[in-house]
């Protein structure tokens, strides 16, 4: 009886040590489009520059404006992309870039729209790091 009501303790005591982890992880933040009414709903376009060549040869594309943040994709050197906003610190920018296959016109943020909102798609959106990206108009 003794070694199944320890067995229950510990799987109790892994229970909570999840919880509190999943408590704890970082929720993404949003790439909100459409901030200035006027102007495009991302206002500039920029690309994948400067990977260290001896490095792992990919921009980890986060959830938020960190590195503690969850990797959601990589981009290549030379991989353009939508700039939405920049972090207060200016050290990351919230990006929309089109998957693989898909072109930028269908990205739906070259234009203005009514009023600011989170990027739903179709393409995808996330957080880089501001030292690999090198700002080609806007």
């Amino acid at each position: 009886m003794i070694p199944i009501r320890a067995s229950m303790m510990g799987l109790a005591a892994g229970l909570i040590m999840l919880a509190f982890a999943a408590a704890a992880a970082k929720r993404d933040v949003p790439v909100i489009v459409g901030v200035e009414e006027e102007l495009d709903a991302c206002g500039s376009w920029a690309e994948v520059s400067g990977l260290n060549p001896k490095g792992d040869g990919f921009l980890a594309v986060r959830g938020g404006p960190g590195s503690d943040y969850p990797m959601r994709d990589r981009l290549r050197a030379g991989d353009a992309f939508f700039v939405c906003d920049v972090s207060r610190d200016g050290k990351w920018m919230a990006i929309v870039y089109p998957r693989k296959g898909q072109t930028s016109d269908i990205c739906g943020v070259s234009g203005a729209i009514p009023k600011p909102r989170e990027y739903r798609g179709p393409c995808a959106s996330g957080w880089v790091n501001a030292a690999w990206v090198r700002v080609l108009a806007g």
